[in-house]
C-alpha cells in the first residue's frame, strides 16, 4: 500500500504553512524517490554543500564498530583529521544506546531479529534501550545547530498503527507528529517523509513502542512490544541557524 498526500495548517494569524507528507509501506522505492526530488535532486556527500540533499544508509558504519555504542556524532564528525564523506551534518541524541549491526540486532535480540530487514546494503540502526530519542541538524563538518526542512526514515517491522512516528519541532515549537504505516505482506518496510514547505526544522523527535535491549518477542510472535529497525534517513542540505 502506498499513501501521499498534501494539507495545509491554518493558524490563528491566519497563515498557512503547507507540509507534504509522503508515506509508504510495501514496495516504497518510488515514494522514497518522490521525496528525494522535494529535497533536492543533488545527492551531497562532502561539506560546504548548497542545497541539494543527505541521505544515510548505515552501510558506511566500519565492521569493528558493529555491535558497539556508535557515537552521537558519526556522521557529523569535527576536527582536522575528520573523513570528509562522515560529515553529513546529522547528530543524534537521548540516554539510550545507538548501534549498528549487519545481523538485524540478533546479537542484541535473537527473539525478534528474524521480523527486521535491511532496506538497503547489510547494516541497520537502532536505539535498541530508548524509544524515544532526537535527530540533531547540524551544519555538515561543524558542530553549528542547523535546520532542516524535511528529513525521511524507512522503518523495517511496524505492525502497530499509530506507535511509531517522527514529530517535528522549530525550537520548543511542536510542528506535527507523524506516524509510519505498517508494513505490508510483500516486505517489512515502511517510509514516512515529511517536509514543510515556510517552516524551518531544529529538531526531529523519534519514537517507537518498545527496545531491543529488554530482550522478549515482537508482538506479532506474542511478545507485548512493537519492535522496529531503522534504515535510510533521508534530509535536505543542513542550514546554519
Amino acid at each position: 500500500m502506498l499513501i501521499s498526500f498534501l494539507f495545509s495548517c491554518k493558524k490563528d494569524s491566519d497563515s498557512k504553512d503547507d507540509v507534504i507528507i509522503i508515506t509508504a509501506s510495501g514496495d516504497i522505492s518510488g515514494k522514497m524517490d518522490q521525496f528525494r526530488q522535494l529535497l533536492g535532486s543533488q545527492l551531497n556527500t562532502t561539506p560546504d554543500a548548497v542545497g541539494g540533499r543527505r541521505e544515510i544508509d548505515w552501510d558506511g558504519v566500519p565492521d569493528d564498530l558493529l555491535g558497539k555504542t556508535l557515537p552521537g556524532d558519526f556522521f557529523n564528525p569535527v576536527g582536522p583529521n575528520a573523513p570528509l564523506g562522515r560529515q553529513r551534518g546529522l547528530a543524534y541524541a537521548s540516554n539510550g544506546e545507538f548501534m549498528v549491526t549487519n545481523n538485524n540486532f540478533a546479537t542484541i535480540n535473537q527473539e525478534a531479529a528474524t521480523q527486521f530487514s535491511a532496506f538497503s546494503g547489510t547494516k541497520t540502526f537502532s536505539n535498541i534501550s530508548s524509544s524515544l530519542w532526537d535527530v540533531l541538524p547540524q551544519k555538515p563538518g561543524t558542530n553549528v545547530a542547523a535546520t532542516v526542512k524535511g528529513f525521511g526514515i524507512v522503518f523495517s517491522d511496524v505492525d502497530v498503527a499509530s506507535s511509531t512516528f517522527l514529530e517535528f519541532f522549530d525550537n520548543d515549537q511542536s510542528l506535527g507528529k507523524f506516524f509510519a504505516p505498517t508494513h505490508d505482506n510483500s516486505t517489512s518496510f515502511s517510509f514516512v517523509g515529511v517536509y514543510f514547505k515556510n517552516k524551518k526544522v531544529t529538531r526531529i523527535q523519534v519514537g517507537h513502542d518498545g527496545v531491543l535491549s529488554g530482550g522478549g518477542k515482537d508482538i506479532t510472535n506474542g511478545g507485548t512490544k512493537d519492535l522496529v529497525i531503522m534504515d535510510n534517513f533521508l534530509y535536505d542540505e543542513p542550514v546554519a541557524k
